[in-house]
């Protein structure tokens, strides 16, 4: 599954990249899909801002993205970095005292607010104090309109941006009236991104994967999160009844979490995290992460048993992540909450984790002299190491069995 959003620059008067503009999408056709507003913006927020690295979109660059009215009373650009977001208004907003309001407390918040397609209109007066750009239309307002506006209000610090330029003529003359950021198919058209992602019940994943990592879970939070996705919460009833051999019905979510504890739970969530991601690619490469995950474990307890074998599962099990993603390790990490351990075995397979991940690595590709090697530094015989293999090869099997048990 991919995401797509078409990137737009918004250039200074030296025509430099100043910042660019999101515009969702829905596939490589670059046209708005036949969505509401509301819900183009929270899909670009959740595909670009919750799934990607979006550091890697805008090269440090601040991006604008389009806010309906509603979608700001939400309060879904509370969603997003200050420092890297320009909240841009849409002009069909109703500029009531509602949407005054959110705009003062945005602005409390450091957000930077544009107002797009700007009518000029003297409803729109009272939100100046709080506005940083006023973007004109060049195709909705005449040039003198826009010189006596800009005119009367010499007295606030507001930015100008021309949007629609189309020839040189225009940025020369929206320049001559002190505008500063120009936008349109003069300088670029929107460019196409594609970029690989998950499905949507994986977002749901990689919440309760937030949340089971902080040292003291939101019950509350987990329960509600479970309650999402149907194949999800199944899932989770089927690994406490297979895990534990539990008779008693379990009663709710909650229960579900409380019976299974802190470490088990965590295991639960990371194990779907990693069998869910990358639709479309195939079985055995979900199946050898996980094979990977409970390999790196039953090292790290066959070579000294300690809380350090969930963080080997966790290494484990991640480490064919930008295969399935498509994007480099170091991007995909960037916004995940793991520990250094983890984080330096993934990237660089150093230290005790990089350890068992490398091994496991020489493993799978029949390096026999490193893993000799390695099986004698663990203190381990090559016996004992085959076992360990089967035994968590024969583990994943039963685990993906029951999980996908009708």
């Amino acid at each position: 599954m991919y995401s797509y959003v078409a990137r737009q620059p918004i250039l200074d008067s030296k025509l430099q990249t100043h910042a660019y503009e999101l515009l969702f999408r829905d596939s490589l056709d670059n046209v708005f899909p036949l969505i509401s507003s509301q819900q183009a913006t929270s899909r670009l927020v959740v595909e670009q801002f919750l799934q990607q690295n979006i550091d890697q979109l805008l090269g440090g660059r601040p991006c604008f993205i389009n806010f309906s009215h509603d979608s700001l009373l939400d309060g879904l650009a509370e969603c997003l970095p200050p420092e890297q977001v320009v909240i841009e208004i849409l002009e069909d907003a109703m500029p009531d005292d509602a949407l005054l309001a959110k705009v003062k407390q945005l602005n409390q918040l450091g957000y930077r607010l544009a107002l797009d397609d700007f009518s000029m209109s003297s409803d729109w007066e009272r939100f100046l104090p709080w506005i940083q750009i006023i973007k004109f239309d060049l195709r909705l307002s005449s040039l003198s309109q826009i010189d006596d506006f800009i005119r009367r209000h010499q007295h606030l610090a507001l930015t100008y941006l021309a949007e629609k330029v189309e020839s040189k003529q225009e940025f020369e003359q929206t320049q001559a009236l002190g505008i500063s950021l120009f936008q349109g198919f003069f300088f670029s058209r929107p460019e196409m991104v594609k970029r690989a992602t998950m499905q949507p019940t994986q977002m749901v994943v990689i919440q309760l994967l937030n949340e089971v990592n902080q040292p003291e879970p939101n019950l509350d939070k987990i329960e509600q999160l479970l309650g999402q996705d149907v194949s999800l919460s199944l899932k989770l009833l089927r690994y406490v009844n297979n895990l534990k051999g539990r008779s008693k019905p379990i009663a709710s979510f909650r229960q579900a979490a409380i019976y299974l504890g802190h470490a088990q739970l965590k295991r639960f969530v990371t194990l779907i995290a990693a069998s869910s991601a990358g639709q479309g690619k195939s079985a055995e490469l979900y199946q050898m992460s996980l094979i990977r995950a409970r390999f790196c474990e039953l090292l790290a307890l066959a070579h000294a048993p300690a809380p350090q074998s969930q963080q080997a599962f966790m290494a484990g099990l991640f480490s064919l992540l930008d295969v399935l993603m498509e994007q480099s390790m170091g991007t995909l990490l960037g916004s995940v909450p793991i520990t250094d351990e983890i984080r330096q075995a993934l990237l660089t397979r150093e230290g005790q984790l990089g350890f068992y991940l490398a091994f496991c690595e020489d493993y799978e590709n029949a390096n026999w002299p490193r893993v000799q090697m390695r099986t004698a530094r663990l203190g381990l015989n090559e016996e004992k190491v085959s076992q360990l293999y089967l035994s968590a090869t024969a583990w994943v099997n039963e685990q993906l069995s029951a999980m996908n048990r009708d």
